[in-house]
């Protein structure tokens, strides 16, 4: 039986990445490692060849994280769960990309390949906050997630945010509610007007329309699902549901509607987006549209590392399925319209 790789590292206790550079001859491996490594591949008969086939020409095992956002969201948090989870499965190691555009200079790409990267994981930006057509035309694997972009050897992988959307939509109208309101999430980010679409295309396939002051510009933020709660609230005519685009949004929009003293759900629906862990210990308990999180972590890296081993294989464009979870912010209406 052929002895690869893996089978040296799970002997060892180690990751594939330690392994190869110990074959490799690093010099950042303790001796301790080196020695045990290299008595395994005696003992287990690991031959040169057989190495060779499986660092594929002395790869570095490392992909680099690009992430501009924070990561006070916890959907970032998940995703990286599901992403750590993952990259040790593979023996990858991880390395934070941090961006140096304040100075004249800089090149992204250049910067990729100055770290040695094999490949580029890059979420938790927009557009304009990356030259990403060059890293596109790189060559240099990578996989964008949220942002569909896609090249000789780039791909993405996204919730299927729009359709999540319809089918709230779709659910409120099905409980009665013919006044449905908006909370946006961020204008011009590939998430925001994908719910944005998501919101207007089940509308109007409902047969109710879309009035401007029912649409409230946010940012996915607490505060800002808060103040446009309170906008809508001040409305002449108040909606008797309001979809969020994001779980932290619903809980500021949540928190509005309790300082003004109105019932959810019994005078007011409320979506969130997301299924963050506060969604469930919020009173009531949010009513949100679930996104796997380390689901859509753990298989961006099974379809970068794709992108890193097999160069002519066809880039991903993958929308991962969402879920509805009905709680406790949504009732049918007090009132008809």
């Amino acid at each position: 039986m052929t002895v690869t790789i893996r089978d040296i590292a799970k002997a060892a206790g180690l990751s594939v990445a330690t392994v190869s550079k110990v074959l490799n001859g690093y010099t950042t491996v303790s001796r301790a490692t080196r020695e045990k490594v290299l008595a395994l591949v005696a003992e287990m008969q690991f031959r040169p060849n057989e190495a060779a086939r499986s660092l594929v020409g002395r790869r570095s095992m490392t992909i680099g994280i690009l992430l501009t956002a924070g990561l006070s969201n916890p959907f970032f948090v998940h995703l990286l769960g599901g992403i750590d989870e993952a990259l040790k499965e593979r023996g990858y190691d991880l390395i934070y990309l941090a961006q140096l555009s304040a100075h004249p200079e800089y090149n992204f790409v250049q910067h990729c390949r100055s770290r040695n990267v094999e490949g580029v994981l890059a979420f938790g930006f927009q557009l304009g906050e990356l030259d990403a057509d060059k890293l596109v035309a790189s060559g240099i694997p990578t996989l964008f997630i949220d942002l569909n972009l896609t090249g000789k050897r780039a791909g993405y992988i996204s919730s299927d945010n729009k359709e999540a959307v319809e089918g709230t939509v779709r659910y409120l109208h099905e409980l009665g509610h013919r006044r449905i309101a908006y909370i946006a999430g961020l204008p011009g980010s590939y998430v925001g007007e994908r719910r944005l679409a998501g919101y207007h295309e089940a509308m109007a396939a409902v047969g109710l329309s879309v009035r401007p002051e029912d649409v409230v510009v946010g940012d996915f933020a607490q505060e800002t699902g808060y103040r446009g709660m309170r906008q809508l609230l001040a409305l002449p005519q108040r909606p008797t549901a309001v979809v969020c685009g994001s779980d932290k949004g619903a809980i500021g929009a949540l928190q509005a509607a309790r300082e003004a003293g109105v019932a959810v759900p019994a005078e007011l629906s409320i979506v969130g987006f997301d299924d963050i862990d506060e969604a469930r210990v919020v009173h009531p308990s949010l009513t949100t549209v679930r996104q796997d999180m380390p689901t859509l972590g753990r298989r961006a890296i099974e379809l970068l590392d794709r992108l890193i081993v097999e160069p002519e294989s066809t880039p991903p464009a993958m929308i991962m399925p969402t879920q509805l979870i009905v709680r406790e912010t949504t009732a049918p209406p007090a009132r008809a319209d």
